[in-house]
């Protein structure tokens, strides 16, 4: 089944006419009939997002029906899940940016300044380790409080 069938078949099994889910989703009509009728092939990440909740399918699912490949990576306390296009390139990084920002707006534009700064590869790399070291000890340290 084609990405742009699965997508019809979905809407259809909740009782939505393009036209609903245009209006409940935000994506336009224009957009959704492109996706069924085969002529958007790779939907932005964003799309994705809008249309899951009416289509009543996870997010994830959607992300993987329409061939970005999932990767999970394990951290200390948690799992990250992250997309990528067949480039391997991650996608959704959007989305990631902005629930970093909204949840500590001064550690996300610490990140912007370390990644747009003149330092030297070693520099980040150091930077890097370092973060990721207290991460990983505050984690373990929480998880042992418990």
């Amino acid at each position: 089944m084609s990405f742009g069938s699965y997508i019809k078949s979905l809407r259809e099994q909740n009782h939505l006419s393009q036209r609903d889910l245009a209006e409940k989703s935000g994506v336009s009509n224009a957009e959704i009939s492109r996706l069924e009728t085969g002529g958007r092939k790779k939907p932005s990440p964003m799309v994705l997002k809008a249309l899951a909740p009416y289509l009543g399918v996870p997010y994830e699912t959607l992300m993987q029906q329409a061939g970005y490949i999932a990767e999970n990576i394990e951290h200390p306390g948690y799992v990250e899940n992250v997309y990528r296009d067949e480039n391997g390139f991650l996608v959704d990084i959007v989305t990631r940016a902005r629930d970093m920002y909204e949840k500590d707006s001064k550690w996300a534009n610490l990140a912007y300044r370390v990644s747009a700064s003149d330092l030297t590869q070693s520099e980040l790399d150091i930077i890097r380790v370092q973060t990721e070291v207290l991460l990983e000890q505050f984690l373990k340290n929480k998880k042992e409080k418990k």
